[in-house]
């Protein structure tokens, strides 16, 4: 065999095994939760109808959404593995649907009542006043929760050991928000946008597919490396080209 053929040979080989390599990769991110970056994240993959649930460590160790309760237990084994619950500082929610929130209450029970719940304002006027309706396409029972603090558009959120902003995004649900770290160019999306060009349904309660459109335009305004979403796998890396994607398809069909 001459040079070129064995260059030729190697290009060929490699060509099939990258993306089985990048898909193994990618699958040891999911389930256990590696991340890239400075920050210490750990992701807790959704389970059934649950959202995924994120862990950030560090001075204000921060949950990012808690599923909707049914797998608590494993949810708070999870946790155990990295820190005593009763660590936790504050729970921030992505939104109001219970796949993300219902799961809170029984979190609660579990760090001591020493955990503030924090949620956009539209949110929270849903979740502290309205918990069942929330909950009526699942037809489970949700009781109201108790928001400590209510967030906007532009407010800073300190969670692990890093600075967030928070992000109003519309669309999904009137209290949709993302957090976005500039320094890190970490973007927690709730069911905003998902990786692989996902995002979010318009066609329930409070869902809009215009002001979707418009929040996934603001988001396209980040430099965002690493996506983390409320369902499916996270990206590392390129994490702009998921939102360009999203936006694409949503312009598709509206």
């Amino acid at each position: 065999m001459n040079n070129v053929s064995i260059t030729h040979f190697r290009n060929t080989v490699e060509r099939i095994l990258e993306p089985i390599f990048k898909t193994c990769y990618d699958n040891l991110i999911y389930t256990y939760g590696f991340t890239s970056s400075a920050m210490e994240i750990k992701l807790i993959p959704g389970r059934g109808f649950d959202s995924n649930v994120y862990l950030i460590m560090g001075e204000f160790p921060t949950i990012i959404d808690t599923g909707m309760g049914l797998n608590h237990n494993y949810i708070l084994n999870e946790i155990k593995k990295h820190l005593n619950p009763q660590e936790v500082k504050q729970v921030v929610l992505t939104h109001e649907h219970i796949d993300h929130s219902r799961g809170v209450k029984k979190l609660l029970e579990d760090t001591g009542g020493n955990t503030s719940v924090f949620a956009h304002e539209y949110a929270a006027e849903k979740l502290e006043k309205e918990g069942n309706r929330v909950s009526e396409f699942f037809g489970v029972f949700m009781p109201n929760l108790n928001i400590e603090r209510r967030l906007r558009d532009g407010d800073k959120v300190t969670m692990g050991d890093d600075e967030f902003i928070v992000i109003h995004t519309p669309g999904h649900t009137p209290g949709s928000i993302c957090l976005y770290n500039e320094a890190e160019k970490i973007l927690f999306s709730g069911d905003t946008v998902f990786s692989h060009g996902g995002f979010g349904r318009y066609d329930l309660r409070g869902g809009d597919p215009v002001m979707l459109l418009r929040s996934l335009e603001k988001l396209m305004l980040l430099d965002v490396r690493n996506l983390y979403p409320g369902h499916g796998e996270i990206v590392l890396g390129n994490g702009n080209e998921h939102i360009r994607l999203a936006l694409h398809n949503l312009r598709l069909l509206i």
